[in-house]
């Protein structure tokens, strides 16, 4: 089995190039500006140039970053945006970083073609901190890796060696919301960025713990102001908030 260890990069600063780092597998935290985000597989952020960054990739995660030159690159892209990438955006992606970082080059600038697209993408605004005290963090991780976990809060703690007390005190100070709230949000994140690759509702739905899909819908629609079917065709604004 392939074991691909976490990497965290220290905070940096690129001052003539934007930065696009794509989530291909597995998941990241990544501090951009004032601002934190949790990729999740199958989504990208755009960093543009002079925004001081950092990151962690966990562990068995991949994510391939992207370089636009300032002097070479228009675009409306003017703040750190978070953004769902499909299979059609993941095929120019693979293809845009064979022309960054090999002699294949095409004829025409595919990067144009790439900002072209992702400057309609709708964008996701991500407010899921991850904790930072190991016990929790485990727990974050494992929800993170699973969704659809169903166990109540006080086996997560057990698992974790910790009182639920415990637990509870530290997602509230790390990540400013309740263990319940942070789940929730997650779930949600995690349903939008599998919107763009699986087709039925009722599958999402089961995938990230609901049994019950009217009631997913409508954590759903309170989350992001969408139904999931508007949210996928683009008609929401994903902005996160406690449920």
């Amino acid at each position: 089995m392939v074991q691909i260890p976490a990497v965290r990069l220290t905070a940096r600063v690129h001052h003539g190039d934007h930065l696009l780092l794509w989530q291909a597998r597995g998941s990241s935290d990544v501090r951009a500006g004032t601002e934190r985000h949790v990729l999740t597989e199958g989504t990208a952020v755009w960093v543009p140039v002079g925004t001081r960054h950092a990151l962690q990739v966990h562990e068995n995660s991949v994510l391939l970053p992207m370089f636009f030159g300032l002097e070479d690159t228009e675009t409306t892209l003017q703040r750190v945006t978070v953004f769902r990438v499909d299979d059609d955006l993941s095929t120019l992606f693979l293809a845009c970083i064979q022309a960054q970082q090999t002699a294949l080059q095409p004829d025409i600038d595919l990067s144009r073609q790439l900002l072209a697209l992702i400057e309609l993408q709708p964008a996701i605004t991500s407010a899921l901190t991850m904790p930072r005290t190991p016990e929790a963090a485990a727990v974050a991780s494992a929800l993170r890796a699973n969704p659809g976990d169903r166990r109540p809060a006080a086996a997560l703690a057990a698992a974790a060696h910790v009182s639920l007390r415990t637990i509870e005190r530290a997602f509230v100070r790390e990540t400013g919301v309740t263990l319940r709230e942070w789940r929730i949000r997650n779930r949600m994140e995690s349903a939008a960025t599998l919107l763009s690759s699986v087709q039925r509702i009722e599958t999402i739905a089961h995938r990230v713990g609901y049994t019950d899909v009217s009631a997913f819908r409508r954590v759903f629609k309170a989350h992001f102001g969408a139904t999931p079917a508007k949210y996928r065709a683009g008609l929401g604004e994903a902005v996160p908030h406690a449920v």
